[in-house]
């Protein structure tokens, strides 16, 4: 029987597979139609994005997070959790139809109108996907999926490619995401022979749990939109369209590797929720599992905006290049605020988690609305910060509700931070040595960087694990993460 650790790094281990396949695929796709589309292309796909986003947001009866939570799950549970999904995505398909033309009208994009029409398909065909798959993910069991996943994001890949190649429109991204959706939905009836049911029995117990998470999601689509709506309003859709495809590109590896990779840990928390002092360590573990991995992958796109915008976008993104500094702390606070997020969740805090969105939400757009005369660039560095502030906040709540000890996480953080120094100063001491061509700059640069980190981060993890119990046991659930051939890495370094 594996210990729920295991099933974690198992899962963890899974899910980063899946994610570094699409990742790597979504790098291909994004340097392709950076250079095909142009700025005004991207700024429709941004409004495209944001009004479809808010519909979604209210559709979303979170029905994942209630069925994790639960300690038991029948079959007339999934198949409520289903048939509400499917009743309230269908609902808000047809007010989008209905609210595309007053949409287009007031972003002045006649455009966007249809671009929502065919859009709105997503939501049904998402809502009808197989809910064994909220059980597996409850049961820490992502094997199943790995295949579907992969298939899903080649197809849309294809599609995606192959229209920007011929028409270079943004259709192409509209028509690849809706193409994604149906795979990921067909294949999940593949990988398990259950059949949900119209079920609405337990509907009243689902929806006591999903209000709060749909009024949640209300307010957090404010806060991680406003800003480009202020952006779309205060400088028009090219500004927009370099402000949101920096913005995608540097929470790119949150939203396709980091997030997902650490879902597991929700899970996890949830499993030992009524174990105070299990909980308090499962909660500091995924904190410090997750900032390790953050804090080098942040530092490097501070480092390096110019190189990273030329080689993944083209030259006509260079003028946006100083946004992915800023952006880098964005997208650090965005995968640890999503973890916080989630760990609220499993311990049973959606309530207060809404209020504390209240707040932080009203906070950061009376910010944003205060500075409305600063430059583009101004703004995302006071976007940036204000993450910060609320990410510290949820952390400090967190903290109260599971005990997972503010030194105690610090200590666990020591080998990441002597990893990075060690990192940032290689890099800095060779750097000036090298004159290549940017493309091969920027990968040895970043493979001087990523060893620097590793041993770095080993050096400290081996004599600190001698004197702190703390680092030893994080040490050594880090080598259950890594393959076995790759352990020598803590013993021989």
């Amino acid at each position: 029987m594996k210990s729920v650790s295991q099933k974690v790094i198992q899962s963890s281990s899974f899910l980063l597979l899946i994610q570094v396949v699409q990742r790597g695929l979504g790098i291909i796709s994004t340097l392709i139609l950076a250079r095909l589309l142009a700025p005004e292309q991207f700024g429709i796909i941004a409004l495209v994005a944001i009004s479809l986003q808010l519909f979604d947001i209210l559709a979303d009866t979170g029905n994942q997070h209630y069925i994790i939570q639960k300690d038991n799950v029948s079959d007339q549970d999934l198949n409520t959790a289903w048939s509400l999904d499917l009743g309230i995505k269908s609902l808000m398909m047809l007010l989008i139809i209905a609210s595309a033309p007053f949409i287009s009208a007031y972003f002045n994009a006649p455009q966007l109108c249809l671009a929502l029409w065919v859009s709105s398909l997503v939501l049904p065909i998402k809502a009808v996907r197989n809910p064994i798959l909220m059980l597996q993910a409850k049961q820490l069991n992502y094997k199943p999926v790995f295949k579907l996943h992969l298939w899903q994001k080649v197809a849309s890949f294809c599609f995606v490619i192959s229209i920007a190649l011929i028409w270079q429109t943004f259709w192409a991204i509209v028509i690849g995401n809706l193409i994604a959706t149906l795979v990921f939905t067909l294949g999940s009836y593949r990988i398990s022979s259950y059949r949900p049911q119209l079920d609405f029995r337990n509907i009243n117990e689902q929806w006591r749990f999903s209000k709060w998470l749909i009024l949640r999601g209300i307010v957090g689509f404010t806060r991680s939109q406003i800003d480009s709506i202020l952006v779309s309003r205060w400088f028009g859709t090219r500004e927009l369209g370099g402000f949101h495809l920096l913005r995608e590109l540097a929470i790119m590896p949150a939203l396709n590797l980091v997030i997902p990779a650490s879902e597991p840990l929700q899970a996890a928390i949830a499993h030992d929720r009524h174990q105070q002092q299990t909980l308090a360590y499962r909660t500091r573990f995924s904190l410090a599992l997750l900032s390790s991995l953050l804090l080098p992958i942040s530092c490097f796109m501070w480092l390096y905006p110019v190189s990273i915008v030329s080689v993944l976008l083209g030259e006509q993104w260079l003028s946006y290049a100083p946004l992915l500094q800023p952006f880098s702390l964005y997208f650090f606070t965005f995968c640890l605020f999503s973890l916080c997020c989630n760990a609220c969740l499993a311990v049973g805090q959606a309530r207060l988690l809404f209020w504390f969105d209240l707040v932080s939400t009203a906070i950061i757009v009376t910010s944003l609305l205060y500075f409305q005369s600063a430059i583009l660039l101004e703004l995302t560095w006071l976007r940036a910060w204000l993450a910060i502030l609320t990410t510290v906040s949820l952390m400090a709540i967190l903290e109260r509700k599971t005990t997972f000890n503010w030194i105690k996480l610090l200590l666990m953080l020591l080998p990441a931070c002597f990893g990075l120094l060690l990192s940032v100063l290689m890099v800095e001491l060779i750097a000036p040595l090298i004159n290549l061509p940017v493309l091969v700059e920027i990968i040895l640069n970043g493979l001087i960087f990523c060893c620097a980190f590793v041993i770095g981060f080993v050096f400290i993890c081996r004599i600190t694990s001698l004197i702190s119990m703390e680092i030893h046991i994080f040490q050594t659930h880090l080598q259950r993460l890594m393959p076995a051939r790759l352990h020598f890495i803590f013993t021989k370094v």
